[in-house]
């Protein structure tokens, strides 16, 4: 039953990035993902009910990446470049994924509730960017406002990357790129 609800998480990712939300109807994702579409709405209620599990599924696979080796770490900008590494890195593994997350993080077709929970699990980043805040390290400005610059920044890095993916194993390239997420942040 997991592997069948696996399938149509997959599909569905796949499907959702190449066609969009309203291009891909439920009778396609469960066709791709061989169940019957009666299998498909045993797994999730509704179509807005897919997209909303699988944009949690995701960007908790993207935590679980980005988190890694962070608490080895021991000040805020070692914090910060180990996730902005992490970042890049997943990206680069999963660009499906990632592709997802960024097209419908903002998307109406994720729930308020759905956003707020997935805001839940970046609180360790919120909590890293207020401690970086409290010992003048970085920019006394709101929170999510330091928060949503900094993706703006890594969101467009990562968007050159992928289209140069040789520039990830060009350690003074990738530098100069967390230089500048790292310099628009501190202050």
């Amino acid at each position: 039953m997991q592997d069948k609800r696996q399938a149509i998480l997959d599909t569905a990712l796949k499907l959702f990035v190449d066609q969009g939300f309203h291009a891909t109807p439920t009778a396609k994702i469960a066709k791709e993902s061989k169940v019957a579409t009666g299998t498909l709405f045993h797994h999730f209620k509704t179509k807005e009910d897919l997209i909303n599990t699988l944009y949690l599924a995701t960007k908790d696979e993207m935590i679980r990446e980005i988190a890694s080796d962070v608490d080895q770490q021991a000040s805020v900008k070692a914090k910060l470049r180990q996730i902005f590494f992490n970042v890049v890195r997943w990206s680069l593994q999963f660009p499906y994924h990632h592709a997802f997350y960024y097209q419908y993080s903002y998307s109406p077709f994720i729930s308020q509730i759905t956003k707020e929970l997935g805001e839940q699990r970046l609180q360790f980043i919120y909590n890293m960017l207020e401690e970086g805040k409290q010992n003048d390290v970085l920019k006394s400005v709101p929170t999510d406002l330091l928060f949503e610059s900094a993706l703006g920044q890594i969101n467009g890095i990562i968007k050159c990357i992928l289209e140069n993916p040789d520039k990830f194993d060009d350690e003074a390239y990738m530098e100069h790129a967390f230089t500048l997420c790292w310099d628009a942040m501190r202050g």
